[in-house]
């Protein structure tokens, strides 16, 4: 009976050393192993790149040219990191970088960028199960005040939810975000170049 370690493929992307410190604390803080929890979450991601349209020849140079220009900070750098894949997960994200023309280095910074995003709430909480940083422990806190007027909860229901939207990469959250991304034309490419040229 093969072993997980003979099931897995090894191998390597290029990624910004911030997000890959801070995915790799969240893991750690939630007791998560991280390349297992990317070997499940990482079929979602694929699917929604499968979703967006494919890079033509002008999108393909654009985005192999700038991708890092559009997440990397100067005070950031790019560091080698190693992942173990299952061979269905790795095989269907090289296919689909292939398909859609993007490098595959692109694809995994937006897949880390959404999941560090989507599992902070999560971590704060396993962390700390009686924290009181969480949105939901915040929106329940208003809700429960019995005293509070309708106009006043209102308010404070939405003051709550901008307050806690302001610390939070919504960025990443959107539903076009792979597509804003990594999806690319000649028509975009030029839109782009015009806009940084201005």
């Amino acid at each position: 009976m093969p072993t997980d370690a003979m099931t897995k493929h090894k191998t390597t992307v290029k990624v910004r050393k911030s997000l890959w410190e801070l995915f790799s604390k969240e893991c750690k803080a939630a007791s998560l192993r991280r390349d297992d929890l990317l070997n499940r979450t990482l079929p979602g991601e694929i699917a929604q790149l499968e979703a967006i349209q494919a890079c033509d020849d002008e999108g393909e140079r654009w985005i192999k040219n700038t991708w890092l220009d559009h997440c990397i900070s100067a005070n950031d750098v790019l560091q080698t990191a190693p992942l173990i894949l299952s061979p269905d997960v790795l095989e269907r994200m090289n296919a689909a970088c292939e398909a859609k023309r993007v490098p595959r280095d692109a694809f995994l910074d937006c897949a880390l960028s959404f999941l560090t995003t989507r599992l902070y709430e999560a971590v704060i909480v396993i962390k700390d199960p009686r924290t009181t940083l969480d949105i939901a422990h915040q929106l329940v806190g208003v809700l429960s005040d019995a005293d509070c007027e309708p106009d006043d909860r209102d308010r404070w229901l939405r003051e709550t939810a901008e307050g806690w939207g302001e610390k939070r990469n919504f960025v990443a959250m959107d539903a076009d975000y792979y597509r804003s991304r990594l999806s690319y034309d000649k028509a975009r490419v030029d839109s782009e170049r015009l806009r940084f040229s201005l």
